[in-house]
């Protein structure tokens, strides 16, 4: 949770384009920020994860070249699966985050 606050607080300090992308016209700026705020702490909204430290499938990953690259030098593994519900644009959003 922690993560993601200080994510959105740099998007937020860094007046990061996606932000504007995604305000919605009917709100103002304070009440899409505050939702931005309850969405990011109601954790039935956030993709299920799990991550641990596995060196073979690490290796596996490199080999198989799908290994990011900010994870490269390490054996950590984490794996986010997507909620059913979760909009083209979101996915759009991820994709770019990661």
């Amino acid at each position: 949770m922690f993560r993601r606050r200080r994510g959105l607080q740099h998007m937020i300090s860094i007046r990061d384009n996606l932000l504007y992308e995604c305000h919605p016209e009917n709100l103002t700026w304070e009440s899409y920020m505050k939702d931005c705020e309850k969405a990011l702490n109601t954790s039935d909204l956030h993709s299920d994860e799990w991550s641990s430290d596995d060196e073979e499938l690490a290796k596996e990953e490199r080999d198989k070249k799908i290994r990011s690259k900010r994870l490269a030098s390490t054996n950590s593994i984490i794996k986010v699966y997507d909620k059913k519900w979760r909009s083209s644009r979101v996915c759009k959003v991820v994709k770019l985050i990661n």
